[in-house]
């Protein structure tokens, strides 16, 4: 932190003596709050992804159709016994000038999967056997077991390519001031106000990118973000107000950019009391009109979701599945009793006061379940407070707002599987079932399409069975863009949070 807070002194000074030539190339992005960190391995929420994605790159990313993008990786081959990935890295630099070598994806990786290490993705990458480095430009990695979705885990802003000298001087200090191979480079982070990122001259893609510098500045209070967008203070927010959403639409110099996949859902602590027993589980779900939800907290603006957040069209999903549950209180009443609740409790119900539709789902939660006599204390900090008590399982039952971080359906893993991880960002605390991790296990080693569909089958019915999770719908998920801007895109689905990687392609008319 040390390192960081000099370094930003040094480069504000200098953004302030050079302000005026950067003004006409300054894009503004107001972000819905300030990440608690801007280490690159831990998942911190998508302001956080929405700035280290202008900084970073890793071998592979997700592009603007949502497909597999090669980044520092030109090319990649895997083994007939999918063992074996040889990625063929292309000429790039990193801000300080050094070359992208295979030494520092090595050291990377290395770094992620380190026995100390914190990392979000460190289970899903420890599938690493070995890397060797034949040349500068060759990495090849060799892996202990088939692992299906391998490129997809490589492709997350949490898997960036960093400098192997950055490493070893920032090993024990990853918020010191970040390097990155990216499009822009870190200037400074006022705290409580904005990160500003500049401009890098040696970015790999030639004429890219094409805006002298960007500012993300944090609005916490919605309604203030959504001014700065109307009156142009901004060109661009995240998190549209569900609220401001038609008003935004009708406003001809913005555009609203949005798709579906995100979902609402609720977590559970599943370790002791009430909601260990996957009754008490699947009771809230009957319990809890979707459309309750929809319309208070999202302007209607949602679909219902009765069964598990499998999207349409991919492994696991079928319409039986998806309608799985229904509105029916008097068979959540009886769940209840079966359970040994015939009066029902009391609980405490963590969300938080800095999203309006976090709060109002919860809010919404609470008059639902005080039905069949479920009585939730509210507790509602602030994001980084929130946060904090999500990964410390210091809750009974959660308010979450996620997507999947891979389209590859073991995105399902991050959320469902138990083992030696059981309390972390988005699953249901302690929750551990064997059968579970089995078939996600299986579902991660079998290369056959056909056979690994009839895997995420039998996952969906089992995980309905356990009901871990309650799932409450599926939401749109907005960003407003000025007019005066070109290039930035939402990306489809589940990617939405990772669309910060257009800022690379942005133009300013």
């Amino acid at each position: 932190m040390k390192n960081l807070l000099s370094l930003c002194a040094t480069a504000a000074l200098s953004a302030l003596l050079g302000s005026a030539a950067l003004a006409e190339g300054s894009l503004y992005f107001g972000l819905s709050g300030e990440p608690r960190t801007l280490d690159t391995k831990v998942n911190a929420g998508a302001p956080a992804r929405t700035i280290r994605l202008a900084i970073h790159r890793g071998l592979l990313n997700y592009g603007t159709t949502g497909e597999l993008s090669p980044e520092l990786a030109e090319s990649f081959e895997v083994s007939a016994d999918a063992l074996s990935y040889t990625f063929r890295l292309r000429e790039a630099k990193f801000h300080d000038g050094t070359p992208v070598t295979a030494a520092d994806v090595k050291a990377t990786l290395d770094y992620l999967t380190a026995e100390a290490s914190t990392a979000t993705y460190k289970a899903e990458l420890s599938v690493i056997d070995t890397i060797a480095t034949p040349d500068e430009r060759t990495v090849v990695i060799t892996l202990k077991k088939p692992f299906v979705p391998f490129p997809h885990y490589l492709a997350l802003p949490e898997s960036a390519i960093l400098p192997a000298s950055w490493i070893a001087a920032n090993a024990e200090t990853p918020d010191a001031a970040p390097i990155g191979a990216g499009p822009f480079r870190f200037v400074t982070w006022e705290r409580g106000r904005e990160v500003v990122v500049e401009k890098f001259d040696g970015y790999y893609k030639p004429g890219k990118p094409a805006v002298d510098e960007i500012h993300y500045v944090f609005y916490g209070d919605e309604n203030t973000r959504v001014n700065a967008i109307r009156s142009g203070d901004v060109d661009i927010i995240d998190y549209v107000p569900w609220k401001d959403a038609a008003a935004l639409e009708q406003d001809p110099a913005i555009t609203l950019d949005s798709v579906g996949g995100p979902f609402m859902m609720l977590q559970f602590n599943t370790k002791e009391g009430p909601f260990a027993d996957p009754r008490v589980r699947q009771a809230v779900s009957y319990a809890i009109e979707r459309s309750a939800i929809i319309n208070t907290a999202f302007n209607g603006r949602g679909t219902p979701l009765w069964g598990i957040a499998v999207p349409e069209g991919t492994m696991g999903w079928s319409e039986a599945a998806a309608n799985h549950f229904s509105h029916d209180p008097e068979k959540a009443k009886a769940l209840l009793a079966e359970a040994g609740y015939p009066d029902g409790f009391e609980a405490r119900l963590l969300s938080t006061a800095q999203y309006g539709f976090h709060q109002n789902t919860a809010i919404a939660v609470q008059a639902e379940l005080a039905k069949i006599g479920i009585k939730l204390t509210l507790d509602l900090p602030d994001w980084a407070g929130r946060m904090a008590k999500n990964t410390a399982g210091d809750y009974d039952v959660l308010v979450a707002g996620t997507a999947g971080d891979i389209t590859d359906p073991d995105w399902l893993s991050n959320f469902f599987y138990g083992g030696e991880t059981l309390v972390r960002l988005n699953n249901s605390a302690w929750f551990n079932d064997a059968e579970i991790n089995a078939l996600l296990d299986e579902g991660r080693t079998t290369l056959d399409p056909a056979k690994r569909a009839e895997v995420y089958d039998r996952f969906v019915q089992r995980a309905l069975e356990t009901s871990p999770f309650v799932f409450l719908m599926w939401r749109d998920q907005s960003f407003a863009v000025r007019d005066t801007v070109e290039g930035f895109k939402n990306l489809p689905g589940f990617l939405t949070f990772q669309s910060g990687i257009t800022v690379e392609d942005v133009v300013l008319k």
